[in-house]
């Protein structure tokens, strides 16, 4: 992957992590300005929302920060080109031993997986209803989300450094169903705000981000497919 596509998967994600915990929704006043981090707890006291008029749970604001956590492990792979990885495996191999040639041809993996572990932290509940939570019909669902997502990464750092081609597109899947979710959600939460200000709410930037970064995922194994076809034909 050349140097800009790998620039593009970095800046996608951090338009991600921007977006998320940025506003959603812009009302006045100021405080009703929330992130889709906040609505998680924020839509639970809506009335219109406990007593089912509109289908939202906490899950699905939750799913799109499950999304970033496992891009986090996917696009790190990226970093370092193919190639140039290779050529500091061959040269560290002579001078290192086998733990700290892998740590140091390895580290954007490393480095990754205590990050996505940190946004699986972030989507248990408040550490106040973990002992609670399993049992809780309505934390539970975002518990066990929780847990699920911070067990996968590791696994799925390792799939990303043995299978780093089948990584890329599993990183356009991934963003694809995070980009729908938040979209789908996004959609969902807007009615009861609108009921509770009597007017629509504007648009916030963070789901603007949120949607902008998903969005740029997709847009890279096209632009792999066009430089793969180009040379190609150059040849």
């Amino acid at each position: 992957m050349k140097t800009a596509p790998r620039l593009l998967s970095f800046v996608a994600l951090i338009l991600c992590w921007l977006g998320y915990f940025s506003p959603w929704l812009w009302p006045v006043p100021a405080a009703l300005r929330v992130s889709a981090h906040d609505l998680v707890e924020w839509m639970t006291f809506m009335q219109t929302v406990r007593d089912g008029t509109f289908p939202v749970t906490r899950l699905d604001l939750l799913w799109p920060l499950a999304g970033i956590a496992a891009l986090n492990v996917l696009v790190t792979t990226q970093i370092i080109e193919p190639q140039r990885r290779k050529e500091r495996q061959e040269i560290s191999k002579k001078h290192l031993s086998g733990l700290r040639t892998f740590a140091v041809n390895y580290w954007p993996e490393l480095l990754s997986v205590p990050i996505a572990l940190f946004a699986a932290a972030l989507i248990l509940p408040p550490y106040e209803f973990i002992r609670s939570a399993p049992t809780d019909p309505e934390l539970a669902p975002q518990f066990w989300l929780g847990i699920a997502t911070g067990i996968a990464v590791i696994p799925l750092a390792a799939f990303a450094i043995v299978r780093p081609q089948w990584a890329r597109w599993f990183t356009a899947i991934t963003a694809l169903l995070s980009l729908t979710a938040s979209v789908r959600v996004y959609l969902i939460i807007r009615p009861p705000f609108a009921d509770l200000l009597a007017k629509p709410a504007p648009v916030g930037y963070g789901f603007i981000l949120v949607v902008i970064g998903f969005a740029a995922f997709l847009v890279l194994p096209l632009v792999e497919l066009l430089r793969v076809g180009s040379s190609t034909r150059s040849s």
